[in-house]
Order: structure tokens, then C-alpha cells, then sequence
């Protein structure tokens, strides 16, 4: 598919297409939250935990809910920033994607598919298992987190829809109108989309799961946690972020001590929601992110982050060349992450951690993040490790 050729009207000088460094600290900052947050499911749920380090769990659970979300903007944010307002052919761009994605993720399945199967004492193949081998390619559950990969690569496959319709929606914001105009009408579309991605999300929450359907329908609600229409604000949001660059760090400095504040009385509402419809055991399911709350808190968190990653972009420090460094390695550390999870959950299931739950959660993050950080490295230097990686590691991919 190729976007309409009609320029989009400039709202701000064009910015060169260098490397933005708060994109970077983002990456970083998400995959940390990521790895912490899968080793919290961990040990979450085990027999032998206390329920006051369930609760501890839970309440670090929610400070670091911004970490999957933060992809899909910055991937809505990458792809307007560089291709946004070009005349470019997408379907070159798309096999890249395609190769740098699709493909390591392919091989990332296979992996999971014999692990998991060697774990559990299974033969890796027999009779019967070509179809659910097939459907890992679509539905993966042996990589739990690889639903991610299949959600975010529908991105890149309509994104000359999303172009289009940005350039279209431009002639209303463009020109021939001055800044403050041309602000609040974009604040009047994303609000409107809020409104509307909202009502998604209720409807998602509430209501979806009492639908009576049978045949695709059916299909499609079972699924929704895989499809890209219940994750588009947050890549609509990274869209403007990327077409509107300096307008939006602007926007997130200033709102910095507002969205501060909105993130932290979503944090207690969150904690408050989980330890009300939890019971005895704390089921983190509660805050599932196809939830208007969840959405409320996650896009709040976002800006929060935002404002803050700027602030450390500007002043350095070791904390900001940890943070570039897991930028750098992102993808494949990801694809990598729960594997190591799961080899060291296999050890420590059996170990008695009662009143250490919190302690360990932590340490196995850690221990999981730069494991995977190394181990991508490495994969990325060897003859044909980019089908592990990705592009990891490349000076384009940390843009």
C-alpha cells in the first residue's frame, strides 16, 4: 500500500532526522519494567508467599504499567518521525520490517515451542502438533510475551492508512491558521479519539465478555488482546509525538508537575481497584490493560516519563548510558527475556521464599535483564544472529 502523495502541511520547521535521545531512555526505561514486571507474575502466585508481600508486588505491579504501552507509542512516534511526512515507498520499509521483526520473532516460537516442550518432558514433535505449532505464529502462548510481537507488527503492516489519514486531518490543522489554533484543534482530535478509545476500553472490560457470538466475531473478542485497534491511542499519541517533536516535549515539560500529579492519584486508585477485587489472593488481572482505568493511568505515566526521560537526556549521568545501552539491545533482549525467566523460575519453584517474595522478584528481574542484554550482544555480533536480534545494535534502530 502507498500513502496519498499530498504534502503534509508543516505545523513546525522539519526537524533532521536524527537520532532523539529520549527515545532512547525510553526504550531503556520500558524493558527494565517489562522484565520486572513478568518476574513479579512469577512469584506473585506461588503457594508459599505472604499476603503483605503479594500486596508489596502488587503496588510495584503498578508503578511500572507504562512499560508495554511505551512500544506501541514509540513505535507510532518512530515511524511518523521518519516516514510521516515523506513521499517515500513504504513496501521497501515494510520488508525491513519484516526482517528485522517478523523473522526473529519466527525463530524466537520455534525456540519457546521446544524449551517449553523439553521443560515439561515432552517429545518436540509428534503426531497432531503441526496446527498448534501454526497457530504460535499467530496466537503465541508458549512465549507468552510474544502476543506483543503479533500486535505491534499489524502496526507496521497498515501504517500507509494511519499516513493517509494524518495527512488528510493536516489540511484542518495546517495552514493558514496560527499555532494556537492549529494546537487546540489537534488537543480537539486527540481528546475526541480519547473520548472514543475510552468508551473501547469500557466496552472491552465490561461488557465484551457477556457478548453471546458465535463464528469470527467470537474469535476476534477472544482475541482482542492481540489486535491493534484496542492499543491506537497510544500509537496515535507517539504519531503526534514524532510528526510534532518539539511541540510535544514542550507540551510534556510543562505538564510535567500536572501529569505528575495525575499519575500518582491513578496509582492509588489502581492499588485501591486491585486490593478490592482481588480477594485473598492478589490477581493482577484486575489492572489488565484493555481497561478504561489502566488507559487513564498508562497515558498519564507516559507523559510523566516522558517529561522525565528529557530532563535526564539533558543531564546525563551513568543512569542515562545504563538506560541507551538497554535501548540499544531492546528487541532481542526482549524476545530473550522470558526464556531466561523461565529457566530460572524452573530452579527457584521449588525453593521455600516465604517473606523474601519481593527480594527475589527484584533480584530475578535484574539478573533477567542483563542476561538478556549480554546474550543479545552477543547474538548480534555472530554470522546471521540478526534473525535472533532484529537490527539490535544498530546506530538506525535506536533512533
Amino acid at each position: 500500500m502507498s500513502a496519498i502523495s499530498a504534502p503534509l502541511p508543516p505545523a513546525e520547521p522539519r526537524v533532521s532526522r536524527e537520532r532523539v535521545g529520549e527515545w532512547g531512555l525510553l526504550r531503556g526505561l520500558s524493558f527494565l519494567a517489562i522484565a520486572l514486571q513478568h518476574s513479579l507474575g512469577e512469584y506473585i502466585y506461588r503457594s508459599d508467599i505472604r499476603y503483605p508481600d503479594a500486596v508489596t508486588l502488587g503496588l510495584l505491579y503498578h508503578f511500572i504499567r507504562y512499560g508495554t504501552l511505551t512500544f506501541v507509542f514509540l513505535a507510532g512516534a518512530i515511524l511518523f518521525y521518519q516516514y510521516g511526512r515523506s513521499n517515500r515507498r513504504y513496501g521497501p520499509v515494510l520488508l525491513k520490517r519484516i526482517g528485522d521483526i517478523y523473522i526473529p520473532f519466527a525463530c524466537w516460537t520455534l525456540l519457546y515451542w521446544i524449551v517449553v516442550k523439553s521443560l515439561s518432558g515432552e517429545v518436540w514433535f509428534q503426531t497432531g502438533d503441526l496446527p498448534k505449532l501454526l497457530q504460535q505464529f499467530i496466537a503465541p502462548t508458549y512465549g507468552y510475551h510474544l502476543w506483543f510481537v503479533v500486535m505491534i507488527f499489524q502496526f507496521y503492516l497498515v501504517f500507509p492508512l494511519f499516513r493517509t489519514a494524518a495527512q488528510r486531518l493536516g489540511r484542518w490543522t495546517g495552514a493558514g491558521m496560527t499555532e494556537t489554533s492549529r494546537t487546540r484543534r489537534i488537543l480537539l482530535l486527540m481528546l475526541l479519539l480519547a473520548l472514543a478509545y475510552g468508551w473501547l476500553m469500557y466496552l472491552s472490560y465490561y461488557r465484551m465478555p457477556l457478548w453471546q457470538t458465535d463464528g469470527l466475531w467470537h474469535t476476534l473478542l477472544q482475541y482482542r488482546t492481540y489486535e491493534f485497534p484496542y492499543y491506537l491511542f497510544y500509537f496515535v499519541l507517539g504519531g503526534i509525538c514524532g510528526a510534532h517533536i518539539e511541540r510535544f516535549r514542550a507540551l510534556t515539560l510543562n505538564l510535567l508537575p500536572w501529569s505528575t500529579l495525575a499519575f500518582i492519584a491513578m496509582y492509588v486508585w489502581m492499588n485501591a481497584d486491585l486490593l478490592r477485587f482481588s480477594g485473598e489472593q492478589i490477581n493482577l488481572n484486575v489492572s489488565t490493560y484493555l481497561k478504561p482505568t489502566s488507559f487513564i493511568a498508562v497515558t498519564v505515566q507516559i507523559l510523566t516519563i516522558y517529561g522525565w526521560a528529557l530532563l535526564l537526556d539533558k543531564n546525563g549521568g551513568w543512569w542515562k548510558k545504563i538506560l541507551l545501552l538497554c535501548g540499544k539491545y531492546l528487541f532481542g533482549a526482549y524476545l530473550a527475556h522470558a526464556m531466561l525467566l523461565m529457566l530460572i523460575a524452573n530452579r527457584t519453584r521449588d525453593l521455600t521464599l516465604t517473606g523474601y517474595h519481593p527480594i527475589a522478584a527484584v533480584v530475578t528481574a535484574l539478573v533477567v535483564a542483563a542476561a538478556s542484554l549480554l546474550l543479545c550482544a552477543g547474538l548480534s555480533r555472530l554470522p546471521g544472529g540478526r534473525w535472533l536480534t532484529g537490527s539490535a545494535g544498530s546506530k538506525k534502530e535506536s533512533r
